[in-house]
């Protein structure tokens, strides 16, 4: 019987640990954090497969350094830390976990909105330091606001949904791709992204991070919405241009801003945005629930062991399809894991 299949696990946290154990039962699971890039590279040179998080970086150089890699699975949605023209070049599938994290980033999205609106992390801070309120904590509300929604994905139609119990007056959605799916709700209406800005009284981000969306928010977007708009970002944090927004939050040319990302993460510790008083801030938490956690991992681990094996998976768990084909199954058939 040949040896088991190479999987380098860089870090996970409980409760993940009973699906680590189903993974070394067909797999050598080798875990432990890369040190830098080259300590990664030695790490992952002999793995038939990766699974990961956003905490590690698969550059090219890592890719294309690691002769027997054959699969890289992403816990989560967002790929924006692994290179996937590098892996796409290799015949590498890149997998993850579309839609398992939806729901709880659309409940952080909301509370998001709903702690900016109405001061609730200052008012707590206030009170323990045996203040009272006064009439700077005079909020907004989302009932009759005008809700601007840039995307329309998985999380952008639950944040939607979730709306709807609100009494907002208005959700103004921009995407760039025309859905087909839209959806029956009266108060939702598509627009352009310049409508979205200038009508909206808070925008929430829900678009991916590519080329075409980085920096997608700068001075000039930022400088077209309300001054008593909210800017809400649990997507990614190099969408929005962060010193154009420091700059508008500080000179008040919007009333705040609630964020879950950063453009670097964590945030260095004499960033403005730590301090400011029209700012919220989470440290990534969008789908860091146990329920996201659980049925993220019991999937992907599935779906990593069905590919080791030689068997398919659905291929909308897969980034890059044009790669995904019987290729990869005879390739992985060669050796047997069981």
């Amino acid at each position: 019987m040949n040896a088991k299949k190479v999987v380098y696990v860089p870090e996970f946290l409980p409760p993940v640990e009973p699906q680590l154990k189903i993974l070394s039962e067909v797999v050598t699971v080798k875990t432990g954090m890369a040190a830098d890039e080259a300590d990664l590279i030695a790490r992952t040179a002999r793995a038939d497969a990766v699974l990961l998080t956003a905490k590690t970086p698969m550059t090219g150089q890592v890719i294309r350094a690691c002769p027997r890699l054959k699969i890289i699975a992403k816990y989560g949605v967002g790929v924006d830390n692994i290179d996937i023209e590098a892996a796409t070049k290799k015949g590498i599938p890149v997998i993850n976990v579309p839609a398992m994290n939806s729901n709880a980033v659309a409940e952080l999205t909301i509370g998001l909105m709903l702690a900016i609106m109405r001061h609730i992390p200052r008012a707590g801070e206030r009170m323990r330091n045996g203040g009272w309120r006064d009439e700077s904590f005079l909020g907004a509300e989302l009932a009759g606001s005008r809700i601007g929604v840039l995307g329309y994905g998985n999380i952008a139609k639950s944040v939607i949904r979730k709306l709807q119990g609100f009494d907002v007056e208005r959700i103004l959605v921009f995407s760039e791709f025309l859905p087909g799916d839209r959806p029956e709700y009266e108060n939702v209406v598509f627009t352009d992204f310049r409508s979205v800005l200038t009508e909206s009284d808070l925008v929430t981000v829900h678009v991916s991070l590519s080329s075409t969306t980085k920096n997608m928010i700068g001075a000039e977007q930022i400088g077209l919405m309300k001054r008593t708009a909210y800017l809400v970002n649990a997507a990614r944090g190099p969408i929005v241009d962060e010193p154009a927004l420091i700059a508008a939050l500080n000179e008040r040319r919007i009333a705040g801003a609630a964020l879950d990302v950063f453009t670097e993460e964590p945030p260095s510790k004499d960033s403005p945005l730590l301090h400011m008083d029209n700012v919220v801030i989470t440290p990534h938490l969008g789908g860091s629930t146990l329920r996201t956690r659980r049925q993220s991992v019991i999937v992907l681990v599935n779906n990593l062991v069905e590919l080791l094996k030689g068997n398919s998976i659905d291929s909308k768990y897969v980034v890059n399809p044009e790669v995904y084909d019987g290729g990869l199954h005879s390739q992985c058939q060669e050796e047997t894991i069981l």
